[in-house]
C-alpha cells in the first residue's frame, strides 16, 4: 500500500489461542490471515493478545507470525494467556513484534529485559499505542504484579484485574498527550476492552476502564480526534460502536468461538480438522485428520469453520472502513446457547466520526 500521510489499513485477528492439544488453530489458519492480508494490500498485521498459549513449545507459530511469507510487520499485545504453560516475558515480549523500531514504555524507549509489555509505534501520520491489561493488585505485597509465569490469570487473591497498572496509565497519559501537541491521530490497542457502551461484555472489561476513558476525553479536550479509535479483543465477540466520538471494535476470536465451563460431548470422532505435527524446531513432520474431541478444550468448546480477522482501512480524520468476515459453526454444531455479538462474524461496514 502506498504511503498516505494519516491513512493507513492493517489486518487485525484476536485470540488465536494456539496449542496444539487443547484448540484447534493452526498454522495454516495464521497463513490464511496473511493471505487475506497480502491479498488487501495492508500496512501491517496486528494480533490482540491471546495469540499462543504455549509460547516456547510453539515455535512453527511464532515463526509464522514474525517471519511470515510477505514480510509484514507484525505487531501484538499481551493478553491474560500469553505466559500460561511454559511462558515468561523474557523470551514472549520481543516476539510481539518483529519490528525494532516501536517505542517501548521503559525509560529509554528500548525493550530492555521484556518486563515492559506495552509500546507504541507509527504508520503513515497515525500512533498505534500497543497496552497491556496483564496487571493487579497483590493486597499482601501492597503492588501491581504482571500475570505470572506459567499461568492464564493472576494470583489468586489479587484484585483490580485486567488492569494496566498506575504506571502504564501515566505512560499511556503521556503518550497520547505528546501525539495531541503534535497533532498525531491514534489508535489504542488493548486486550480487555474500555468501551462503556452497555452489552458488550461477558468477561469484565478492564478494571482501568474509567481511568482509560477519562485519560481518552482529557486529550481529545486538548485536540478533538486525537484518539479515535481503541480496538481490543478478549471477549470473542463481534461489536463496533461509537462512544465520546471514537470508534470502539471489540474483535472476535480467530475460531474458537464458545467455551463452556462442562463438557458436553458435542462432537465426536467423525468431526475432525487438518492438522499438522511439528517438531521442536516448528518445522512440519506429518500431516492428518485431528479430531476435536481429542483437544483438551474440544468438548468444551465450540469451533468456527474458517479463521476470522478484519481489514481495517483508518483515515486520520476519524473515517472508518471494516471489511470483517463471516463464516459457519464448525460441521454446524451450534452451542446451546450464544449472547449478543457471540456469533462465526466480524461486521463490516463505515463509521465517520463528528
Amino acid at each position: 500500500m502506498a504511503d498516505t500521510l494519516g491513512k493507513i489499513k492493517f489486518c487485525v485477528f484476536a485470540d488465536a489461542h494456539y496449542r496444539k492439544d487443547m484448540y484447534c488453530t493452526t498454522v495454516d489458519d495464521l497463513n490464511a490471515i496473511f493471505d487475506r492480508a497480502k491479498e488487501n494490500d495492508v500496512d501491517f498485521v496486528m494480533h490482540l493478545g491471546d495469540f499462543c498459549n504455549y509460547y516456547v513449545h510453539s515455535p512453527e507459530f511464532t515463526n509464522a507470525f514474525l517471519q511470515n511469507k510477505y514480510n509484514y510487520p507484525v505487531y501484538g499485545i499481551y493478553g491474560n494467556h500469553e505466559l500460561e504453560g511454559d511462558g515468561f516475558m523474557q523470551y514472549v515480549t520481543p516476539r510481539l513484534t518483529n519490528d525494532r523500531n516501536v517505542i517501548w514504555g521503559t525509560e529509554d524507549g528500548k525493550i530492555g529485559d521484556g518486563s515492559v509489555d506495552y509500546y507504541y509505534f507509527e504508520k503513515n501520520g497515525i500512533r498505534i499505542v500497543c497496552t497491556s491489561t496483564a496487571y493487579s493488585f497483590c493486597p499482601e505485597t501492597n503492588e501491581w504484579e504482571h500475570n505470572r509465569p506459567g499461568s492464564w490469570d493472576c494470583r489468586s487473591g489479587n484484585t483490580s484485574w485486567g488492569a494496566l497498572n498506575p504506571v502504564q496509565l501515566e505512560w499511556l497519559r503521556n503518550v497520547l498527550i505528546d501525539a495531541a501537541n503534535k497533532g498525531i491521530p491514534c489508535i489504542v490497542a488493548s486486550h480487555h476492552g474500555f468501551c462503556q457502551l452497555p452489552g458488550w461484555y461477558m468477561d469484565g472489561p478492564s478494571c482501568d476502564r474509567n481511568k482509560v476513558i477519562e485519560i481518552f476525553k482529557e486529550v481529545n479536550a486538548i485536540r478533538p480526534k486525537t484518539v479515535i479509535m481503541a480496538i481490543n479483543g478478549h471477549y470473542h465477540c463481534n461489536h463496533i460502536g461509537i462512544q465520546d466520538n471514537i470508534l470502539f471494535f471489540d474483535v472476535n476470536t480467530v475460531n474458537n468461538g464458545v467455551w463452556l465451563p462442562t463438557a458436553d460431548g458435542h462432537y465426536t470422532d467423525e468431526h475432525t480438522y487438518p492438522y499438522t505435527e511439528y517438531n521442536c524446531y516448528g518445522e512440519p513432520i506429518e500431516k492428518s485428520q485431528k479430531a476435536y474431541n481429542t483437544l483438551i478444550m474440544g468438548q468444551n468448546t465450540y469451533f468456527f469453520k474458517d479463521p476470522l480477522s478484519a481489514i481495517v482501512t483508518v483515515n486520520g480524520n476519524g473515517e472508518f472502513e471494516i471489511e470483517g468476515q463471516e463464516t459457519t459453526w464448525a460441521y454446524d454444531i451450534v452451542p446451546p446457547t450464544t449472547k449478543d455479538g457471540n456469533m462465526p462474524s466480524i461486521s463490516s461496514g463505515k463509521w465517520t466520526l463528528e
